[in-house]
C-alpha cells in the first residue's frame, strides 16, 4: 500500500529522530546510539528501548507522528515488542498480518496483543507469536505489518530491519542478560491498559475521507472550513460492527443548525450511502429529507433525535426520533402540528406518528 522509495535522498527512520531531536534544540541523550534504522535508547535500565520509526508515508496527514517498532524488556528473561500506532490505530479485535521480506511471517490474533502503556501500544504477548516472529525479524531487511482500523480500512505500514540484530545485542548487554532473549513477552513495568470501547475507537478514528469527499460533492452545504460551519460538533457513531454513522453540518443560522447524515459499511456491500428521512408537513403530507436539524444520537439506544421550531419553506416544525434496527433507522415517533399556525407551539403539537 505504501511502496519503499529507492531514492538516494530518502532519510532513514534513525536520521528522522536525530533531526526531531536537533530542531527542538535539544541534545540527543548521551545513552542513545544509532544501529542502522534502529535507535537504543537508555535514560535508565528500565526504560531502555531499541526502537525504529516507519517508513516514510506520503499518505500520512500533516505532522502526525509515524507508527513506531519498539523493543525493551520484557518480563522474565525476555524482550518485549510493540507496535505504537496512533493515527490511524489498528482495530483491537482485528488480527495483523506480519509479514518479512514479502513473506507473510505471522498473522497476529486479537488475543496475541495486549495493550500496555497506553491504548496505541500493542504489545505482542503470546509465546508462540514471540516464537515465530523474532528470528524471522533478526533475518530479515524489512517488516510489513497490515492492519484494519476500527471502521475497517485497510493499512500496511513498513519498517526497516536493518541493524536490529546488533540493536538486540547492545540492548541485551544493557539489560545485563545472557545474551538476546529467545522469547517475546509482556514488557517489564509498564501496566495493561484497557481496551477502548468500540464507540471509542470509532469516534477517535475521525471521518473517512471517503465520507468527506461526498460531503463536499453534495454542492449544497456550507464548506466544513467556513467558520460557522468549522465550530459545530459532529455525530461519530458505531451503530453495529459494519455501520458507522457520521452527521456533518451543513448549514447554520441561529440555534438552526441542518446536517447532513452519512451511513459509511464496511462489510461486503461497503460503501457510503447518504441518508434520507421522512418529514411531515400540514399543507404537503409526508416527504423526504436529506438534511436534519440539530440531531442527537444516543449510542446506548442507537435512537437518533432531530427537532425544529418554526416554520421553514419545507415544513412547519417536528420532534422525530428514529431508531436502528438491523441495517437502516426505523422512524420510531413524529409529533408536529396540525397547522402551520402553530409551527412555533410545540405545545399544540400532536404524534402523526405511529
Amino acid at each position: 500500500m505504501y511502496p519503499l522509495r529507492d531514492s538516494p535522498s530518502r532519510k532513514s527512520p534513525a536520521s528522522l529522530v536525530v533531526a526531531a531531536w536537533m530542531l527542538a534544540g535539544l541534545a540527543l541523550p548521551a545513552s542513545a546510539r544509532d544501529f542502522g534504522d534502529w535507535q537504543l535508547s537508555c535514560p535508565t535500565t528500565e526504560s531502555c528501548a531499541l526502537s525504529t520509526t516507519a517508513l516514510e508515508d506520503p499518505d500520512r496527514p500533516g505532522n502526525a507522528p509515524g507508527p513506531r517498532l519498539a523493543f525493551q524488556a520484557g518480563q522474565g528473561a525476555s524482550l518485549s515488542l510493540a507496535l505504537e500506532a496512533s493515527t490511524p490505530r489498528p482495530d483491537d479485535l482485528r488480527a495483523q498480518q506480519w509479514s518479512v521480506d514479502g513473506a507473510l511471517t505471522h498473522v497476529v490474533r486479537a488475543g496475541e496483543l495486549a495493550l500496555y502503556g497506553g491504548i496505541d501500544r500493542f504489545h505482542v504477548v503470546a509465546p508462540a507469536a514471540g516464537a515465530a516472529l523474532l528470528p524471522a525479524l533478526r533475518a530479515g531487511d524489512e517488516l510489513r505489518i497490515s492492519y484494519l482500523d476500527a471502521i475497517g480500512e485497510a493499512h500496511d505500514v513498513r519498517f526497516s530491519l536493518s541493524g536490529l540484530t546488533e540493536g538486540l545485542n547492545a540492548l541485551s548487554q544493557r539489560l545485563e542478560l545472557a545474551g538476546v532473549p529467545g522469547q517475546i513477552g509482556p514488557p517489564r513495568g509498564l501496566e495493561q491498559t484497557t481496551q477502548p470501547t468500540r464507540q471509542q475507537a470509532v469516534a477517535a478514528r475521525g471521518i473517512p475521507y471517503a465520507v468527506l469527499d461526498q460531503h463536499a460533492r453534495s454542492g449544497a452545504c456550507e464548506s466544513t472550513a467556513s467558520p460557522s460551519i468549522a465550530s459545530q460538533d459532529v455525530i461519530i457513531a458505531a451503530v453495529s460492527q459494519v455501520a458507522t454513522l457520521y452527521a456533518i453540518a451543513c448549514t447554520a443560522g441561529g440555534s438552526h443548525v441542518t446536517y447532513r447524515l452519512y451511513l459509511r459499511d464496511s462489510g461486503e456491500i461497503g460503501g457510503v450511502e447518504a441518508l434520507v428521512f421522512a418529514l411531515h408537513d400540514p399543507r404537503f403530507g409526508w416527504s423526504g429529507t436529506d438534511l436534519l436539524v440539530n440531531p442527537a444520537f444516543e449510542p446506548a439506544t442507537g435512537t437518533l433525535s432531530a427537532a425544529y421550531i418554526g416554520r421553514s419553506d419545507r415544513h412547519c416544525g417536528y420532534r422525530a426520533t428514529w431508531v436502528w434496527q438491523d441495517y437502516a433507522f426505523r422512524l420510531q415517533r413524529f409529533e408536529g402540528p396540525k397547522t402551520c399556525a402553530d409551527a412555533a407551539r410545540p405545545a399544540r403539537w400532536t404524534a402523526l406518528y405511529p
